[in-house]
């Protein structure tokens, strides 16, 4: 025990190597925090909306963008009466149609859906946008419209704020002719689909007016089925059911759409982690290089050790846990500094931009261990072939 506390307090006899070394790690660990962080957090956004897709299936028109998966934008409508041709398939739990239109705020550059819904499917919806408000209240009547968390942050983003109770003007197509009109955003909402929540949604009425969709026509139907083990049978059916009705239709299963993405997204993250991996092992590198420095300087005392009756393992041991002890003290501050800059990322960027678990941080310290101990093993041999014999003579 005397040894390991003789060890801890030599490690920061110089204190300035020692703070450099603690600073290098720091940096390494801090950064390796905040993208397992960010890797954490993206996955779970995935999950949670695959999730949320697990057991649904969208109809569209046979052209609609991105395999259906907006729920036919971009894409001539087709006909409501669908809806009762599919309400009589087994296993089918629950069918609603959908209204969607691309709508441009007057400030932003950037188009972006707005979902209708009719009073029907908006009390049926679940956890669709009426049913996971956050913020506000649900929209009263056709200029009224509630925004999903990811779409604000977005925008804030892009220093375009949108908060609840203000009025934004909005482009829309007349004739021809650009025009704006004015709606009030009243909540925010969200559902855990990030395709829903980088949307606005609002009436029926207000998507239909936008996107000049006839009455008897809908951008998409959603069908939710009783369970994920049926989803692939009833995709099947609902084929079979509108095969050679005009106009034709896709049917497609969003979680199968998604899992390029997915796969995507899982390779980014490994990447963040590799990226911050390279920041550790320059950290660690910090701290080979000063307890070389700092074992070349010492060599005599070594070798005034080993003549006092210090064994070769009393030598590696005592560099080794001074190697150990910086790494870890950086580790510790890193992890500090990281959840900082994860407090920061919080504030200004998205609640959930990343997750920070224990086993990040678990996951952080370990690494900065094994640096430790990968640093300290070449100078701790360094340190081993000191020669009593010939330190005594020189001095």
């Amino acid at each position: 025990m005397s040894l390991l506390i003789f060890s801890v307090q030599n490690a920061f006899r110089k204190k300035a190597a020692a703070v450099l070394a603690v600073l290098g790690v720091a940096f390494g660990t801090a950064l390796m925090t905040f993208l397992f962080s960010v890797a954490a957090g993206m996955e779970k956004r995935a999950e949670r909306t695959f999730s949320e897709l697990s057991g649904k299936i969208v109809v569209t028109g046979r052209d609609a963008i991105f395999g259906g998966l907006f729920m036919g934008m971009g894409t001539p409508p087709v006909p409501a009466y669908y809806v009762q041709a599919i309400e009589g398939l087994p296993h089918v739990e629950k069918v609603y149609a959908q209204v969607s239109v691309i709508m441009r705020p007057k400030n932003v550059s950037y188009a972006m859906p707005l979902f209708g819904y009719g009073g029907e499917e908006a009390q049926a919806s679940g956890k669709l946008p009426y049913g996971s408000l956050i913020e506000g209240s649900l929209p009263q009547n056709n200029r009224e419209i509630i925004m999903g968390k990811s779409l604000q942050e977005y925008l804030n983003l892009l220093g375009a704020p949108f908060a609840v109770g203000g009025v934004y003007p909005f482009i829309v197509m007349e004739k021809g002719q650009a025009k704006d009109l004015e709606l009030k955003v009243v909540g925010v909402y969200q559902t855990g689909n990030e395709v829903l929540d980088g949307a606005f949604s609002g009436s029926e009425e207000l998507a239909r007016e936008m996107g000049k969709i006839p009455a008897a026509y809908v951008s998409a139907i959603n069908v939710v089925v009783d369970g994920v083990a049926n989803v692939e049978g009833v995709a099947r059916a609902i084929q079979q059911e509108l095969a050679g009705k005009k106009p034709e239709v896709q049917v497609v299963v969003p979680r199968e759409v998604l899992n390029p993405l997915k796969k995507v997204l899982e390779t980014f993250g490994k990447f963040l982690k590799a990226v911050s991996l390279v920041a550790v092992l320059a950290g660690g590198l910090s701290i080979m290089v000063v307890m070389l420095l700092s074992v070349v300087g010492r060599m005599k005392e070594f070798g005034i050790l080993k003549a006092l009756g210090w064994t070769p393992a009393n030598i590696v041991f005592m560099v080794l846990v001074e190697s150990v002890v910086l790494s870890l003290a950086g580790s510790v501050l890193g992890v500090g500094l990281g959840c900082a800059g994860l407090a920061a990322a919080k504030a200004y960027i998205a609640g959930d931009i990343a997750a920070f678990t224990w086993r990040v941080a678990a996951s952080v310290c370990l690494a900065g261990v094994a640096i430790g101990v990968a640093a300290g093993v070449y100078p701790a041999w360094r340190a081993n072939g000191a020669l009593p014999a010939k330190i005594l003579r020189e001095v």
